[in-house]
Formats: structure tokens, C-alpha cells, sequence
């Protein structure tokens, strides 16, 4: 994972994500880590097995790629992330608009 200055930890956001959905991330991950997120899981969201796996331990929020994910994932990872109290980014596959989406979030906080 990558290093972040100082500046950077005063982020609004927690500093672990999981990203759901998409092939394509490098430029969420970017967009992430220039919110001050240092660790990044990814889900595909399509894999048969996805809709076993369990949200990491330590995932302080979720972003969900919309336009690349199954109903029944979107679903399931929204059930699981409500009960553990965890945030949930919807966005389509876009590094433009997450970056607003957290502009927004980091602005209400």
C-alpha cells in the first residue's frame, strides 16, 4: 500500500475501503488514496463466489461501482454493510464521480 503525508490523514473518510465491482479501478484506487485511504480491497461483484465472501474486518466504507455489479451482490453487500454500521458509496464506474461523491461526504462531516 501506498504512503500518505501527513496532510492527508486529516481526511473526514476512514482510511480503509472496499470497492465493489468494476474491472478497471486503477483510477478509483487513485482517487481513494488522494482522500487519504490506504487500504484498498476489491470485489469484481460478477464471480459466483463473490456473494459468499464477508466484508473485511477493518472496512470503514464501501464503494459500490454501479454500473458494473449484480442486484443480488448490490443487495447482499448492502444488507451486511447496514448491519455493521458501515458507509455505502454508490457511484458508476467513474473516478470523477467518486471523487465528488467524497468531496460531498467529507464536506457534511
Amino acid at each position: 500500500m501506498s504512503s500518505i503525508d501527513s496532510s492527508k490523514n486529516d481526511s473526514k473518510l476512514k482510511n480503509s475501503a472496499l470497492i465493489v465491482g468494476g474491472d478497471q479501478i486503477d483510477g478509483i484506487k487513485q482517487v481513494l488514496n488522494n482522500h487519504g485511504i490506504t487500504e484498498i480491497n476489491h470485489w469484481s461483484g460478477r464471480k459466483v463466489g463473490d456473494s459468499n465472501k464477508v466484508i473485511p474486518h477493518d472496512t470503514k466504507f464501501i464503494v459500490l461501482i454501479t454500473n458494473w455489479i449484480s442486484h443480488s451482490i448490490t443487495h447482499k453487500v448492502k444488507k451486511n454493510a447496514l448491519k455493521r454500521g458501515i458507509k455505502v458509496i454508490y457511484t458508476p464506474n467513474g473516478s470523477a464521480a467518486l471523487h465528488n461523491r467524497l468531496l460531498n461526504i467529507e464536506a457534511v462531516h
